[in-house]
């Protein structure tokens, strides 16, 4: 017991001591809570653990041997791998065709910002690092989906290293979405991308995302000649009850690709 209370500790404090006191540790208290009350019994495959550099995060993973291509879906803030409105569909319903896998990524406190969450980016950084290195040694092919502050985590990750070769392509969700008052603090490094991006966003969407979406769209025909944005109407930001149509557009672009 003492031994399981030193190593929280430890994992507290390690990422503060190593970055810098002005930068955040993600709530691991909060996050072992999202584990017991949403992740420690899945229905549909399996949930692993992968450890990387600062301990260990939780994957859920549906994995057929006849599959050779996966899809990673990394979740809005605050949330986990499993939630009802995106993650839990569409990890589902990709399956079909693809090995899917959805990784919970470092949250705060409830009702952190934007502003806040860029603090603990260098986490998520070493998560989505650690979970493509997992999917790439069962699978040939990779495309990943991210929503609303995945989004900003993939794009952190992509900054700081290089997307591996085996990525194919990206789907983002609500791409840009800050807090009400905030901006965003680094441009997207699209310059960095070089393989198609499918933008979506909802016709009520939050305020930056439909206010970026025509930058947004210039700026991803420099990625890739397929990359394509497309609106969908009478969809919210979280694409409340119309994770279908969502999940069919991807699936759509994604064949024809």
């Amino acid at each position: 017991m003492l031994f399981h209370k030193i190593l929280i500790l430890c994992l507290i404090v390690m990422p503060t001591f190593l970055h810098g006191s002005e930068l955040l540790s993600p709530d691991l208290q909060r996050e072992n809570m999202i584990y017991q009350q949403n992740l420690s019994e899945i229905f549909e495959g399996e949930q692993k653990f992968v450890e990387y550099k600062y301990g260990k995060y939780s994957i859920l993973e549906i994995f057929d041997d006849e599959n050779d291509s996966a899809v990673l879906y990394l979740h809005g803030r605050g949330l986990n791998p499993n939630e009802q409105n995106l993650a839990n569909p569409m990890r589902i319903e990709m399956s079909d065709v693809y090995n899917t896998y959805s990784i919970q990524l470092p949250v705060l406190k409830k009702n952190s910002t934007y502003y806040e969450y860029v603090n603990i980016f260098y986490d998520s950084d070493e998560r989505i690092k650690s979970a493509i290195r997992y999917i790439l040694k069962n699978n040939r092919k990779l495309t990943i989906i991210a929503h609303s502050c995945g989004v900003h985590m993939l794009m952190s990750y992509i900054r700081n290293y290089n997307l591996s070769p085996e990525v194919e392509a990206l789907v983002l969700i609500g791409s840009g979405a800050v807090d009400k008052g905030q901006k965003l603090l680094y441009q997207y490094p699209y310059n960095k991308i070089s393989v198609p991006i499918l933008d979506l966003f909802g016709e009520n969407d939050f305020h930056l995302v439909l206010q970026e979406s025509r930058s947004r769209k210039e700026l991803i025909k420099g990625t890739s000649k397929k990359s394509r944005q497309i609106e969908i109407k009478s969809s919210n930001h979280y694409h409340d009850d119309n994770s279908q149509e969502v999940i069919e557009i991807v699936k759509k672009w994604l064949s024809h690709r």
